[in-house]
């Protein structure tokens, strides 16, 4: 009996060793459970009121031009992210109150006019009003384009001093594309000022040549060009006109194609169904759309294919200074027998007077 209390107690000092190192083992109290009894209501004191503080706003005010010299009426200005707007007035002039200091994006609609078109612009407002945030649209001439455009002068022409930054400006007016045996008179030509559409024939002289000098010839004063009726399609000209005593070179390039290959190379206009102004369809397989045609302005552009046994058509954008929404590119064409075109199933757009933009609009019918 003895051995068997020594053991138990030798066992306990050595799990007492283990488990807390040899201290001896706290007692703990336990807490009476609390009497539940009615609590007394508590009175949650009322916030004390935080006064507004008013946001500052400020006036933004300008007067947006489409020309050099002319204003644009019942444009509508807006401020985004904020959405603040106003419509130019008869004088050209918008205000906008109420703008608190931010950074803004400024777009004008409608984003292109007959000179050209409107890039946002960035508008820092920081603590005061800005009365002169003047705005203009990019000229024409600085505008991205595909194909070179068909293009008409006006009657009359203008000396070459006349022509404003005649380096960047002066242009021939000649055809994309020409068949065999075909002739064309090439026109040096130019704006009068660096935001006006119509062109005037520029009066000076002029040397001309062309590249390659085989298959096809230019003569050298007055500009007219000529094809061979042996050159083969597919051939391409380069015409060079070097401008008075060479202070200015330009340059255009002209395609040989057969119009039984391709029925749809040309200029188109639409006058019943809609109101594209100028479809381009080159013999190279590019595409142009403009609604309102000024200068080389156009509206979107990329490349066509199509087949004529069974009539399909595709037309795939590449690029654009303004796209009409829901445009569709997949179809078929016809050509009847007075030359006119149908694209059936062919979204191009149209014009939308009330919102001052391209609008969906599909099937289109054509006349040269």
């Amino acid at each position: 009996m003895k051995l068997i209390v020594i053991f138990c107690l030798g066992l306990i000092s050595v799990l007492a060793a283990a488990c807390g190192g040899g201290e001896k083992p706290r007692l703990v109290t336990p807490t009476p459970t609390p009497t539940a009894t009615a609590a007394a209501p508590v009175t949650q004191p009322r916030p004390t009121p935080t006064a507004t503080t008013a946001v500052p706003g400020y006036t933004i005010a300008g007067f947006v031009l489409d020309s050099s010299n002319t204003l644009l009426l019942g444009g509508q200005v807006t401020l985004e992210p904020s959405g603040n707007s106003a419509i130019t007035d008869i004088d050209g002039l918008y205000v906008i109150t109420g703008v608190p200091d931010g950074e803004y994006l400024v777009s004008i609609t409608p984003k292109c006019v007959a000179y050209g078109c409107y890039v946002a612009q960035v508008l820092v407002v920081s603590g005061s009003d800005i009365l002169e945030f003047n705005l203009a649209p990019l000229p024409a001439s600085l505008l991205r384009g595909g194909p070179a455009a068909a293009r008409s002068v006006l009657d009359g022409s203008m000396t070459l001093d006349q022509v404003e930054f005649p380096g960047d400006n002066l242009l021939l007016i000649s055809p994309n594309d020409l068949q065999p045996g075909e002739s064309a008179q090439i026109v040096l030509a130019a704006p009068e000022c660096i935001r006006c559409a119509p062109l005037l024939a520029v009066d000076s002289p002029v040397a001309w040549s062309l590249a390659p000098g085989e298959g096809a010839g230019i003569d050298s004063e007055t500009g007219l060009l000529s094809i061979d009726a042996a050159t083969p399609t597919g051939s391409v000209f380069t015409v060079t006109a070097d401008v008075g005593e060479g202070q200015y070179s330009v340059s255009a390039e002209v395609n040989v194609y057969s119009a039984e290959e391709n029925p749809l190379a040309g200029v188109w206009r639409e006058k019943q169904t809609g109101n594209i102004n100028q479809l381009l369809l080159t013999a190279g397989g590019e595409f142009a759309v403009t609604v309102n045609p000024f200068e080389h302005y156009q509206d979107y552009w990329g490349t066509y294919t199509f087949d004529l046994n069974t009539g399909a058509i595709e037309l795939t954008a590449t690029g654009a200074n303004q796209a009409a929404p829901g445009s569709q590119g997949t179809g078929t064409f016809a050509i009847d027998g007075s030359g006119a075109l149908s694209l059936i199933g062919i979204c191009l757009g149209e014009w939308d007077d009330s919102t001052q933009s391209l609008a969906m609009n599909c099937g289109h019918e054509f006349e040269r």
